[in-house]
């Protein structure tokens, strides 16, 4: 196997030069700092808790609410999470695919120890010693009681987790994990132009990164160190380590936005609409609806009644006034959007007011009248939306038609009239 990749490396070195990032130094043999321990090689970086990635102080990530993280991504075992008690995860692969042909060349572990925190990276100097790098990261992993990653549910844990069956290595992750991915990526919404770890980073904790080298870029540094040619692997650890750094600090971010402040009581980075929007959604969605309206209250308030998110947020409060039974709070809502314009959201308005005035008031000829109204309404909107809610709207009307409630009676076994 060893031969195989090492022929690969070669293969790409007769085919012409591997890219690279032009400012970065190379440099030949081993990497530096590399430690031997029980036949696996690491690198160890020690910092203390007050030392500062960007403009976060690790320790930051100690005052958090652990309920943000459960409310942004609905999974009940983060509740309780405690940073300290975490492994933060990055890893580098000779490409995005799965398989034997794929390698977890270096690991990054990330843990806070008493006075410091430490990053342990392991390093996979050949394909032969494959199985005791894998070992010891599943041994590390299962010593924590959390995981955190970026991205790492849909990529770093199934790569680790495919080479560790293949090696007969029984794979930790069964245990809670925080993936920053998906609730950062939820907060920003659209206020951000993606959602790469280096755009999070920069624009909400001002981690500014010198020379880095991309993370394309990383597997031909590997290659390179295999075929015996200068490589700028110094460049991939850095990286590597920049990233379980900015795990630590993202988490700190993460896990203060329901304060919306800093641990010095300054507003945090980023978009206080998307914000509060998000949060006032993975609220919804949870049936949180009584902590989610004053969520809605400021995101319609921060976006400054900007059509149609504004628009599209009081929609969303209605909504929630009138599931939480908030019935006056609710109808004054509705009419209020059908009255502010002849849209799309009068006519959801209009549905949403007739479920109030039939189930909530019990009042179906206003029910019926409401619809008969929102009706007119139907030629506004795109053919495809206008036959959906056009449907919806006349099972409605027919079944709140006048005589359409005695006709909906069955003869119970008595012979007599029943709903």
């Amino acid at each position: 196997m060893a031969a195989r990749l090492r022929g690969r490396a070669r293969q790409l070195l007769r085919s012409g030069p591997l890219p690279h990032a032009s400012t970065l130094p190379t440099t030949l043999g081993e990497p530096e700092r590399l430690e031997e321990q029980a036949g696996v090689w690491a690198r160890v970086s020690d910092f203390p808790w007050n030392h500062h990635h960007g403009d976060f102080a690790l320790e930051e990530a100690f005052e958090i609410e652990s309920e943000a993280f459960t409310c942004l991504t609905g999974d009940e075992r983060l509740t309780g999470l405690d940073p300290r008690r975490a492994v933060y995860l990055d890893t580098e692969t000779t490409g995005l695919d799965g398989g034997a042909g794929t390698y977890v060349y270096l690991v990054a572990l990330g843990t806070f120890e008493e006075g410091c925190f430490r990053v342990w990276q392991g390093f996979l100097r050949g394909p032969e010693g494959e199985r005791e790098l894998l070992a010891a990261c599943a041994e590390r992993i299962a010593a924590a009681e959390t995981m955190i990653s970026f991205f790492g549910k849909s990529f770093d844990r199934h790569r680790l987790e495919d080479k560790m069956r293949c090696h007969g290595i029984a794979p930790p992750f069964e245990r809670p994990h925080l993936d920053l991915y998906h609730p950062l990526r939820r907060l920003m919404g659209g206020s951000l132009r993606d959602g790469r770890l280096a755009t999070l980073e920069r624009s909400l904790c001002a981690v500014e990164r010198e020379e880095d080298l991309p993370g394309s870029q990383a597997p031909a540094a590997w290659f390179d160190y295999l075929a015996g040619r200068p490589h700028r692997l110094e460049g991939v650890f850095q990286h590597n380590l920049d990233d379980v750094l900015s795990l630590v600090t993202l988490t700190g971010y993460l896990g203060r936005v329901l304060r919306e402040t800093r641990r010095s009581g300054a507003p945090l980075a980023g978009c206080p609409a998307s914000r509060a929007r998000a949060i006032a959604r993975s609220l919804l969605l949870r049936r949180r609806r009584t902590e989610a309206l004053p969520w809605l209250e400021r995101a319609i308030e921060r976006h400054g009644g900007l059509v149609p998110e504004s628009r599209d947020l009081a929609l969303e409060r209605a909504e929630a006034l009138r599931l939480a039974g908030e019935h006056d709070l609710a109808e004054e809502s509705y009419r209020a959007l059908i009255e502010g314009g002849r849209d799309r959201y009068a006519v959801l308005a209009g549905i949403g007011l007739a479920k109030l005035l039939e189930h909530g008031r019990g009042d179906r000829p206003a029910a019926y009248r409401c619809c008969l109204d929102v009706q007119s309404l139907l030629p506004k909107l795109s053919p495809s939306e206008g036959c959906r809610l056009g449907t919806d709207l006349e099972r409605r009307l027919a079944r709140l038609a006048p005589g359409a409630e005695a006709g909906c009676r069955k003869p119970d076994c008595n012979g007599r009239n029943r709903r």
